[in-house]
């Protein structure tokens, strides 16, 4: 948003926020495991999900009788969270017969998949109809802003395709104002679930939006634009364009080295793999290593903005990693580092290496390729001096509000 309104290119704009907050999603949590405690008493329960909703909800959560948590990762079955292992989905007849569904995002695709595969067992929600009912409250209050505004653009960033507002929504703002046009970003894919919702998401999207920014993986394009799997019932796939965000240049900005007061650092959720780099670097270096940010604990919440880009202009040398095997992206991260002057070492992609070039930033592929580059820097700071000016000729050139505006006004 930002970039947009100050590139000058914009006339009189209006903005509106909605979405989950952490306070909302534990209110609904802490309503529904109430009244799942009422209903089934010390019944044995079995929680699905060991990722980050599980650990953050997870005071609400224990007040079932949890006795094991199921995972669809075959890498975590044999692990523990909060002390209870974690199990394959097959195996959860044998400890309980009712399964606490811990996941806002997929619980409606997860409920699917339970029900199909383990019909003898009791699936307790979270969310059911809870969703649906925000998601329609939400409608209602960005319809009457807009219709309100009489815009000629919108560009909507949902923050999960499973809280996306409906194309029906969209489509009848098109009727009542006939000069709209609709921009919509993509944040997140998955090509390999076509339950996890992306797909048909995009294609809902593609019903409506005039433009769509495909914000962080290009290779997909190609496929998408030849109708390849798993793309084929896409329409209109040429309105999607790869033009990775730029971010709010009155918040992410560089600084002196001499101000910088942490040495390494990683931003965001201990998700996935990034779990494994987090430890690693924990151990190589101890206090000078921060793990900053995400949602993936009982006591971490988001960052407001202005904070995380401050810690990040504070920061000397930034780790990004991906994720998900199945995903590969040119992540936020990336484009916030290099435009707050940051040394950025990567995990090697080629998504990232498509969007910067070669030669622009380092890439790893290794613990010890990552913390053998990472103590050259430390040890000389000349040599981290050149390696940050080495990334700064990508910023000159791309690093303009208007330009990055002017391209998404150009391809409407």
């Amino acid at each position: 948003m930002a970039p947009m309104l100050q590139s000058g290119l914009l006339g009189p704009t209006d903005c509106v926020d909605f979405g989950w907050t952490e306070a909302l999603s534990a209110e609904l949590v802490a309503e529904a495991v109430q009244e799942h405690c009422a209903v089934y008493g010390p019944a044995p329960v079995v929680v699905y999900g060991a990722g980050a909703h599980t650990t953050q909800y997870w005071s609400a959560i224990s007040q079932l009788n949890v006795v094991a948590i199921a995972d669809k990762n075959p890498a975590l079955w044999g692990s523990r969270v909060k002390g209870l292992a974690v199990i394959r989905p097959a195996d959860i007849p044998q400890y309980a017969g009712h399964v606490l569904i811990s996941s806002r995002a997929f619980e409606s695709n997860i409920t699917r998949e339970l029900a199909a595969s383990l019909p003898q067992v009791q699936l307790l929600p979270l969310y059911a109809g809870r969703l649906e009912q925000q998601l329609q409250a939400w409608a209602d209050q960005v319809a009457a802003r807009v219709l309100a505004f009489q815009p000629d653009l919108l560009v909507h960033t949902p923050t999960h395709v499973m809280e996306n507002l409906p194309a029906s929504f969209f489509l009848q703002l098109k009727r009542q104002l006939p000069q709209l046009k609709i921009v919509t970003v993509w944040w997140d894919y998955d090509e390999e679930n076509s339950a996890a919702g992306y797909l048909d998401y995009e294609r809902a999207v593609l019903s409506y939006a005039d433009l769509v920014i495909e914000n962080s993986n290009a290779s997909r394009l190609t496929r998408m634009h030849n109708n390849e799997h798993p793309y084929q019932q896409h329409t209109n796939p040429e309105r999607v364009i790869f033009h990775p965000t730029w971010f709010d240049p009155s918040l992410f900005y560089p600084i002196s080295l001499a101000e910088r007061d942490i040495d390494i650092a990683v931003f965001g959720s201990r998700v996935g793999e990034r779990g494994y780099w987090i430890d690693s670097l924990k151990h190589a270096y101890g206090d000078r290593f921060r793990h900053i940010g995400g949602v993936s604990g009982e006591h971490r919440q988001p960052l407001p903005i202005e904070e995380y880009a401050n810690l990040l202009r504070r920061t000397k040398i930034v780790v990004n990693t991906q994720t998900y095997e199945f995903r590969q992206q040119c992540k936020g991260k990336v484009r916030e580092s290099i435009q707050c002057g940051v040394l950025l070492l990567e995990q090697d992609n080629s998504e990232t290496r498509f969007f910067l070039g070669e030669g622009t930033v380092s890439y790893f592929t290794s613990k010890d390729d990552l913390l053998k580059y990472i103590n050259l820097m430390l040890e000389n700071e000349n040599i981290l001096e050149d390696a940050i000016k080495k990334q700064n000729f990508f910023y000159n050139k791309y690093g303009t509000a208007e330009n990055w505006t002017r391209f998404v006004l150009e391809n409407i």
